[in-house]
Formats: C-alpha cells, structure tokens, sequence
C-alpha cells in the first residue's frame, strides 16, 4: 500500500516538474525570442497601385504573425500556427449580434412613434385691441428696464477691470513661481540621480528599437531647380545619420516622389521588462515625480 502511494506521489512530482519546466521554457521564449518586424513600401506613378505598402510582425519561427498590406489586404490579419484567429475587418459575433439587437430596437421604437397621432392643439388669439394695449405698456416698461440695466452694466464693467488687473497679476506671479519651482527640481540632486541612473535605460531601449536595416532608393523633384537643391541639401545634412542606405536621386524637371523603402528591426520583451523593472521601482524617481505633481513639495 504503501509502496503504491510512493509511485503516486513520484508520478505527480515529475508531471509537476515537467509542467515547471515546461513555464519556465515558455517564460524564457517570451523574454529572450525577439519580435521581428518588417515593412516594405513602394510607390510608382505609372502602375494600377501607385502606393503599395506591407507591414509584417513575427515571433518564434512565424507561429505568431500579424500582416497589413496595402491595397491588397487593407486589414490587420493575426495568425496563430500558420492559422487565420483575427480580422479586423470582421467584427466579432457578440459584437455583431449587439449592432443588430440595436437596430431592431430602433426600428420598433421608429415604427411606435410613427403610429401615434398628432397631439391636436387649439391655438386662442387675442383681440386687436388687447393686443395694442399690452404692447404700449410692454414698450414703456422695456425702456425703464434698459436705462437701468445699461446703467447696471457700465458700474459691473467698471468694476470688473480692477478685479481683471488683480486677476492677471496674480496669474503672472504663480507663472514665475511655477517656473522657479521647477528649476529648482531640475537643478536638485533627486534629478541628477533619477537622470543618470534611467535616461541610460530608456535611450538603450529605444536604440533597440530602431530599425536595424533600412534600404531605399527615392527619386525626387519638386517640379523647381531650387526646391529640389533643398532637398538634396537637407539629405546632406542627414548623410552621416542615413549613410549608404538611402539613396536620393533627383529629378530638376518633374515633380515626382517614387521609389522603394525597406525597414527590418526587432524588439526583445527582456529588454523592456529590464528598462521598466528599473525605472518603475527607482526611488529618487518616484520623488521626482510627487514633486513634480507637487504632492511632496
């Protein structure tokens, strides 16, 4: 008996450390597997399409997918093992069953308001005489009350302008003051420790980000000589920063922006979960951010 409870006990211990390693093998696919994406754009005047463009997300060997591509398939489409489980185009069942209770509901109160009669009103005018009287007695009584209100009105406006010069200066005094309250958490130790221990975090995570391959070659005229110099100067500009991977070709004739972009990057949950584990639970930034919220001033 006892010897049987034993083998019991062994087989659940090892299910549940296959069952751990299992997680842990999953945990450590999500954190270290990279997010690869894609994009791809192309434009030509002369074709059908003259805009063609394609965005790609995949994880893990393309078991996980999402695809936009323009205008073929101008919707997001996710795919799970190779197997279409998201369209945007196509709104779910419980949404749609909700639009189409909505409508019905509309169309019955539409037909219930339509078969309710006209509520049949009798309107009673008064003689001419009456008439003319009231409107003797409402004219005089109308000029009284606008001597008065006009009267009124130049003693609130007068006093107004004093209460809005009072008003303004004080807005200029809590402007100077704000501004002088934050130069001082700038220039503070708090914000030179919160600056130097998660400014390293976040750039290093945005370098990640960015793409790591980009290739293209634009043809581009603005139809003038010297906006297209402009342009060719402003790429000088940004040589050292684009390289070799864009080319520019200019047109000095025709007014035309065509040509092909390729982007390739990709993005590690590792590296964000880090970035965010450190900023979250710093404690000079927390500081920071109360003073900044005037919560601990």
């Amino acid at each position: 008996m006892i010897s049987i409870l034993l083998t019991i006990l062994k087989v659940l211990g090892l299910i549940l450390l296959i069952l751990l390693g299992i997680l842990l093998v999953l945990i450590l696919l999500v954190l270290f597997v990279p997010v690869r994406y894609r994009i791809t754009l192309h434009r030509k005047e002369e074709e059908e399409a003259p805009v063609t463009a394609k965005v790609s997300i995949t994880w893990l060997l393309h078991i996980v997918s999402a695809v936009f591509s323009y205008p073929e398939e101008a919707y997001i489409k996710i795919k799970l093992f190779f197997i279409t489980v998201f369209r945007s185009d196509q709104p779910p069942k419980e949404k749609a069953k909700k639009e189409k209770k909505q409508k019905e509901n509309t169309q019955k109160k539409a037909h219930k308001t339509e078969e309710k009669p006209p509520n049949e009103k009798t309107d009673v005018s008064p003689s001419e005489n009456e008439n003319r009287t009231a409107w003797k007695e409402h004219g005089e009584e109308s000029a009284k009350a606008d001597k008065k209100d006009f009267f009124k009105k130049l003693l609130f406006i007068l006093k107004n302008i004093k209460y809005t010069i009072i008003k303004i200066c004080d807005k200029i005094k809590h402007i100077v003051n704000n501004i002088r309250y934050y130069i001082d958490i700038l220039k503070s130790d708090t914000f030179r420790r919160a600056w130097s221990i998660c400014s390293p975090q976040v750039f290093g995570l945005f370098k990640s980000i960015l793409p790591g391959k980009i290739q293209g070659n634009i043809k581009i005229g603005t139809g003038d000589p010297a906006g297209t110099g402009q342009v060719l100067a402003v790429y000088g500009i940004l040589y050292p920063l684009i390289g070799n991977h864009i080319e520019i070709i200019p047109d000095f004739e025709r007014q035309i922006v065509e040509g092909d972009l390729f982007i390739k990057g990709k993005i590690t949950f590792f590296r964000l979960v880090k970035t965010a584990w450190i900023v979250y639970f710093n404690k000079d930034l927390r500081h920071l951010i109360k003073l900044l919220k005037r919560e601990a001033a």
